[in-house]
């Protein structure tokens, strides 16, 4: 991975990286170290002042870690991004902090036409801001924090519904009273609700159908079924009441939702996946990922013509393919292997349909069949309920209000949460900040170097302004803080980026509190702050190159004074 700029955030996130045992890494930074550094940096030292800040950053990172090569650079950022475009096409991923808007978006276009993955981050007082971007990203292994097993009760294939019925009725009385204590939960529910079925008369709609509405009732009587299993094959059982049902039972009851849940329903998210146009384009150059999704839709729409689907094809899905994991669950070992093989055995024919599928349109694009293997299809079964595709909107398109950004803003400005109202304030007045250092050299507050009076001579004269105007404001500071005009010109850029977006008024207090603390932060980085966003970037970081959960799509805004978080884009 390559670093820009080795100030404390971009530190922060690349310590947790090296910690984490990455291949190598790349800092890219012209400063020496100053003991402003010293105040901030944990990964420079008192015997490093005046030294490459690149380097003793390197060296430091190295010792935590002697299995992850370093490397750096002393060159600008800007230079690099600018005049050498092709030193990024050889990372995995590049984190960009505290870099200007123009030159991060010319690294964002960069970065997409190489196929690398870009995370910004920026710290600035106390608020900080974290970006992650990239062209596309497809997502299996998202690692929900809540996971609902699918028992398929209430819709069992063959060889499930005829191992339930083995303790079923009689053959369930014929069990011994510590066997009957070990007849797996799933099994039950699957006996009552067949019990329950067979008991009524026709309807419109099956039970386990979607249409059908599970009313209390029926909810109260699957309970009943399962209990009255239990009592009627033991009289002790009947004498004591619920005081003496076993535990397997009490876990059938605890799952009963599992009998109203309609079998395979496909999430709305993978709809909407299912529902890209990739999937009418494969060609031989498409990611393996696009053919099982291709081949998972065949196997949710067998009747449809695969190429091109009608527009109802949603009405008339078949289950997803079976997960085929269970949990825990009291019962004997060998029952439990056996229920626990019936699941896997039909979660491994279903695999092996979206196969077939899937190999049909590999051959149809000019590719081998061998391109996708069971294992393949196997494991995306296993997680096909959450795939879906992440794709960002550019750092140009954020930064000119395009595609839908300044549309997306002004929303967040007039939310009823006032959370994200602020946290979207701060974002404006951050764009502010941004846009003031790039056309001064300085951020607002700061004192006028004479190093910054230079970068904003190079950065007037690209943008047409009036050198000798430039020479009388540095005159005027006298190489002194001028916070009353800064707050007046950055309150100024702030309005005008709200007018971009036709937003008036003051929201989020934008134009006079978070504007005012703007500049008393003078571009200040401090530790506590960069360390948390630089956390929170390492976890994208990983997010983006292990394809493991979801990474953040949006801006995401935290303001430390408040500790909130809010994504804004």
């Amino acid at each position: 991975m390559c670093l820009l700029h080795c100030g404390p955030t971009g530190v922060e996130a690349i310590k947790n990286l090296v910690l984490g045992g990455i291949h190598s890494f790349t800092l890219v930074d012209d400063a020496n170290v100053t003991a402003k550094d010293l105040g901030n940096n944990f990964f420079v030292h008192q015997d490093d002042l005046g030294k490459s800040r690149a380097s003793a950053v390197a060296a430091h990172l190295h010792s935590l870690n002697h299995s992850v090569k370093g490397s750096f650079v002393d060159e600008r950022v800007d230079d690099v991004v600018n005049q050498n475009p092709y030193f990024f096409k050889d990372f995995t991923v590049v984190v960009a902090s505290n870099v200007s808007g123009s030159t991060l978006s010319k690294l964002d276009q960069v970065c997409r036409s190489t196929g690398v993955s870009l995370v910004s981050l920026n710290t600035h007082g106390l608020v900080g801001t974290v970006r992650t971007s990239k062209t596309e990203q497809t997502i299996l292994e998202a690692k929900p924090e809540e996971h609902d097993f699918d028992f398929r009760v209430n819709k069992p294939w063959p060889e499930l519904l005829a191992f339930a019925r083995k303790f079923a009725g009689g053959n369930f009385k014929a069990l011994t009273e510590t066997q009957r204590a070990r007849v797996p939960w799933a099994v039950t529910l699957i006996n009552a609700f067949d019990e329950m079925q067979t008991s009524r008369p026709p309807q419109e709609y099956p039970m386990n159908s979607k249409e059908y509405r599970w009313t209390s009732e029926d909810r109260s009587q699957i309970k009943s079924i399962i209990k009255k299993q239990f009592m009627d094959a033991s009289a002790q059982t009947k004498e004591l009441g619920d005081a003496a049902l076993p535990e397997n039972c009490g876990e059938a009851l605890s799952h009963a939702r599992h009998a109203w849940k309609p079998p395979g329903v496909v999430p709305s998210p993978l709809l909407e996946t299912l529902s890209d146009a990739k999937l009418d384009n494969l060609t031989c150059e498409t990611d393996i990922f696009w053919f099982l999704l291709a081949g998972l839709r065949e196997f949710l729409t067998p009747s449809e013509t695969p190429s091109s689907p009608s527009s109802s094809w949603k009405e008339n899905l078949n289950e997803m393919p079976l997960e085929g994991s269970i949990p825990d669950m009291t019962s004997t070992t060998e029952w439990y292997v056996a229920l626990q093989k019936l699941y896997r055995d039909k979660a491994h024919a279903d695999a092996a349909a979206v196969c077939v599928c899937a190999k049909r349109l590999l051959v149809a694009a000019g590719r081998s069949a061998s391109d996708i293997t069971d294992d393949d299809a196997r494991f995306f079964c296993k997680h096909a309920v959450n795939a879906h595709v992440i794709r960002w909107r550019t750092v140009e398109d954020e930064l000119k209000w395009a595609n839908g950004a300044g549309a997306e803003v002004a929303k967040k400005l007039n939310d009823s949460d006032p959370t994200v109202v602020h946290c979207a304030a701060r974002y404006v007045v951050g764009r502010a900040v941004d846009v003031f250092l790039e056309t001064r050299g300085r951020f607002p507050g700061s004192s006028v170097s004479v190093n910054a009076l230079q970068i904003k001579e190079k950065s007037n004269a690209s943008n047409g302004i009036d050198q000798e105007m430039t020479d009388m404001e540095h005159v005027s500071f006298g190489g002194k803080c001028d916070v009353p005009g800064d707050t007046i010109a950055l309150r100024s850029i702030v309005e005008t980026l709200l007018n971009d977006i036709g937003v008036e008024g003051n929201p989020g207090s934008a134009l006079d509190d978070l504007t005012t603390e703007a500049v008393r932060c003078a571009g200040g980085e401090p530790h506590a702050v960069a360390a948390v966003v630089g956390g929170i970037g390492a976890q994208e970081v990983i997010k983006l190159v292990t394809q493991q959960f979801t990474p953040c799509a949006h801006t995401l805004v935290y303001d430390a004074a408040k500790a909130v978080t809010a994504t804004v884009l």
